[in-house]
């Protein structure tokens, strides 16, 4: 036991020694001989230089390239996107007119039937004479103030009137059926007596267009 004791102490002590070499003569290194270090020693600076040559040569000379190229990638890669782009629409462009035409016609077909500044007052005298034939009576029927939008102008009236059930329903089905484009928006009916007569108040709106026709 006492011998490998020994052996191991005397197997560390030339360790300890050669560390205490080693960090005495870091310590007594002169930059000034610097061409004369050991050479581990020259490596290790010749090592940590071009570290820092390569590091400053990005920073001022790479770095610059290195973002031009990348907005030159991102530009290409646009400029091929709008390519494509412009490629379809070309190709698809006969069928774009026809499109476009036939919206035009279906939008010729809605802006007929909204009625202009002439055609308003008729419209008025058009649901009188309906609900007329209806056996109905009238107690308000009249234009309200008109309400521009960003793309028309709504047209709303009130109706206040009288009569049977079925008289308001057929008055309700034929007034539908106008030739014009009207929409109720509210509506509110009450029993007036014992023989079964209504009283229904109607807020409706009709739209005149300020549009423009699309052009193909």
């Amino acid at each position: 036991m006492h011998f490998l004791w020994w052996l191991r102490l005397c197997h560390q002590q030339p360790r300890r020694r050669r560390n205490n070499m080693s960090m005495d003569s870091l310590r007594e290194l002169d930059i000034n001989e610097l061409p004369f270090w050991p050479r581990p020693f020259r490596m290790a600076i010749l090592a940590i230089i071009t570290v820092a040559v390569l590091g400053l040569s990005y920073h001022f000379i790479l770095a610059d390239e290195w973002a031009n190229y990348k907005r030159e990638v991102a530009r290409e890669t646009q400029l091929k996107q709008d390519y494509q782009t412009k490629y379809q629409t070309a190709v698809n462009l006969p069928l774009y007119r026809e499109q476009l035409a036939r919206l035009n016609s279906d939008l010729e077909t809605l802006l007929n039937m909204l009625p202009n500044d002439d055609e308003t007052p008729k419209l008025l005298d058009d649901i009188s004479l309906i609900g007329t034939r209806s056996g109905l009576r009238f107690d308000r029927i009249e234009w309200l103030n008109p309400q521009p939008r960003e793309f028309y102008t709504a047209l709303p009236m009130r109706i206040e009137l009288r009569g049977a059930y079925h008289q308001i329903g057929d008055f309700v089905g034929q007034m539908s059926g106008l030739d014009r484009i009207i929409s109720v928006k509210n509506f509110k009916m009450q029993l007036q007596d014992d023989e079964g007569t209504l009283s229904l108040s109607v807020n409706a709106e009709t739209y005149r267009q300020q549009t423009l026709r699309a052009q193909p």
